[in-house]
């Protein structure tokens, strides 16, 4: 894992990204990379990956959901696995940077597609590993939400810590405040899944409700970070 890492922040120094002043450009050349190729093949072998997307299908599973969309997809492991345990439910990555060989694997399972953007309804969001790579996921977050229906879930996983350099330092606030804000734009926290959490849309969902809480959480996080760094020592 360490070395999968490693080999992004070559790819991103190498294509001069810079996480603190984003030219979209360059973001568009770092994620059409084939080292997204080599994550997505790594993924495909590595046992804890694998072992949180088998949760996480289990979880969907369970939901019987009949439409579904894995935003910001990728590689489609999870998505084909879901395909492959819920053949009656339509399974839609939606994914701007598709691999010809993910397509390829994906034309095997005749409910999953690849789109490059949302249309229409859908019962279940998924989307792991995406918004702590979006400078403005909260916008994000008020734009996909309107494809899910009322009552339906947002299951999502995110890591808003800078393991890598794609990780935008400007996410990483939300590690002590996603939930929250989340909550007051009408998505509510109600189940884990593995290292994801589920937000079920209660109402319209809508980041201009949260863009002041959003301003204390950024001025805070030094705070927190303090309070949290001293909690470790003293344990």
């Amino acid at each position: 894992l360490d070395q999968i890492w490693r080999c992004m922040d070559f790819v991103w120094d190498t294509l001069g990204c810079n996480n603190k002043s984003i030219e979209n450009t360059k973001l568009t050349k770092f994620y059409s990379h084939p080292i997204w190729l080599l994550n997505g093949l790594f993924i495909e072998q590595h046992e804890e990956s694998l072992l949180n997307r088998d949760t996480f299908t289990a979880w969907v599973v369970s939901q019987s959901p009949k439409r579904i969309a894995d935003f910001g997809g990728g590689f489609g492991t999870l998505a084909r696995k879901i395909a492959e345990q819920c053949p009656d439910t339509i399974v839609e990555v939606i994914e701007p940077h598709p691999h010809q060989l993910a397509l390829e694997w994906s034309s095997n399972y005749p409910n999953l597609r690849y789109q490059t953007q949302l249309e229409g309804e859908y019962d279940l969001l998924l989307a792991t590993d995406v918004f702590e790579h979006i400078p403005d996921p909260l916008y994000e977050i008020e734009k996909t939400s309107k494809y899910l229906r009322t009552g339906g879930n947002y299951l999502i996983a995110i890591c808003f810590f800078p393991v890598i350099k794609c990780h935008l330092p400007c996410t990483f606030h939300f590690r002590y405040s996603w939930a929250y804000l989340l909550a007051r734009m009408n998505l509510i926290e109600y189940d884990q899944v593995a290292y994801g959490k589920v937000f079920k849309k209660i109402g319209n969902v809508s980041a201009s409700k949260v863009r002041f809480e959003e301003h204390a959480s950024q001025k805070l996080f030094p705070i927190f970070e303090y309070i949290s760094s001293r909690r470790r020592k003293v344990r």
